[in-house]
C-alpha cells in the first residue's frame, strides 16, 4: 500500500521519535501524503539526518519527559500551524538488562520516556485539539513485548503494556471532543543498527525462521497502519490496539506437516 491513497493536505502531523527507524519513515510517508510534518526527537543529529531526507518537515529538539518542553512545543504548533490534527507518540527506549541486576535509574528512565512521555504528549496534544475544536487523532505506540515478553525486557515490556492501558483511558476521555486515540503494537521490525551487535545478530538469526512470514517487518508496513488510523477511513476506531507483527503473536512458522495420528478420533473421519 502506497501513500497515494491518503491525502493529508492542509493537516499538521506531529511525530515523536523521528530521528531514526519507524519515526523517520512515518515523517517521510506523511510528508509524501501532503501533510505539514513536525518531526520531534531529543537527538538533534538524528533529526538533522531526517530533515535531509524530508526538506519540507519542521524539526524540533524536544525531550518528551519534560513538561515545559512539551508545553512549549504545543505553543509553537498553535502559533505557527494554528492547530494539530494528528499526534503520533512513537518515541520510546528499550534497554535490555537481567532482572537480577536491573538498575533503578534505568527502570525509571524507561518509564519516564515510554509512559510519562506518552502521557504528557497525549495530554498536551489532546488539549490543543480540544481548545481549537479539532477532531484530531492521537496514535500511541506499544510493542508485541507487551503481550509476549522475554528475558531482559521487564521494564520495556511492562511500560508498553501500561501504554496500551493508558490509551484506552485516553480514548474514553477524549471521545466527547471527537478525538480518537489508538495504539499501534509492532512486532519485530527491521530498524536495528547495522552492522548488528553479535548477540543481537545471533538472537535474530534464531528468531527469524520461527516467524510466520520468516522475515522481520519493514518500517513502511507500520507507517501504513499509522496513515490509516490517522485518516477518515478509521473514523469509527478508537481505544483500539492494532498489532503489526506478521502473525508472530499467533504462533510460530509451521515447520512440520500437520498429521492426526490420535486413534481416539478415528470415528470422526469414518
Amino acid at each position: 500500500m502506497g501513500t497515494g491513497m491518503f491525502d493529508f493536505s492542509g493537516e499538521t502531523i506531529l511525530v515523536s521519535g523521528s530521528a531514526r527507524g519507524i519515526g523517520r519513515t512515518m515523517v517521510l510517508q506523511f510528508s509524501k501524503a501532503g501533510a505539514r510534518v513536525i518531526a520531534v526527537d531529543r537527538d538533534a543529529q538524528g533529526l538533522s539526518e531526517t530533515q535531509s531526507l524530508c526538506r519540507s518537515c519542521i524539526t524540533r529538539t524536544v525531550d518528551i519527559r519534560d513538561i515545559d518542553a512539551v508545553t512549549n512545543l504545543m505553543g509553537f504548533i498553535k502559533e505557527h500551524c494554528a492547530t494539530l490534527h494528528v499526534c503520533i507518540n512513537n518515541a520510546a527506549v528499550a534497554p535490555h538488562q537481567s532482572l537480577e541486576t536491573y538498575q533503578e535509574k534505568v527502570w525509571d528512565r524507561v518509564y519516564d520516556v515510554n509512559c510519562k512521555g506518552t502521557f504528557l504528549m497525549t495530554q498536551a496534544a489532546g488539549n490543543l485539539m480540544r481548545e481549537t475544536g479539532t477532531k484530531g487523532t492521537i496514535i500511541n505506540f506499544s510493542s508485541a513485548a507487551a503481550v509476549k515478553s522475554g528475558a531482559g525486557s521487564a521494564a520495556y515490556a511492562s511500560s508498553r503494556a501500561a501504554t496500551e492501558a493508558f490509551g484506552r483511558s485516553a480514548a474514553i476521555e477524549f471521545a466527547p471532543y471527537g478525538i480518537r486515540v489508538n495504539t499501534i503494537r509492532p512486532g519485530l521490525i527491521d530498524t536495528q543498527p547495522k552492522p548488528l551487535p553479535p548477540a543481537m545478530r545471533e538472537g535474530l538469526e534464531a528468531r527469524i525462521p520461527t516467524l510466520p512470514f520468516r522475515r522481520a517487518g519493514h518500517s513502511e508496513e507500520v507507517g501504513n497502519v499509522a496513515l490509516f488510523l490517522a485518516s477518515s477511513l478509521a473514523s469509527y476506531i478508537t481505544g483500539s490496539v492494532i498489532t503489526v507483527d506478521g502473525g508472530s503473536l499467533c504462533g510460530n512458522y509451521p515447520d512440520s506437516k500437520v498429521t492426526d495420528d490420535d486413534t481416539r478420533y478415528r470415528w470422526i473421519y469414518d
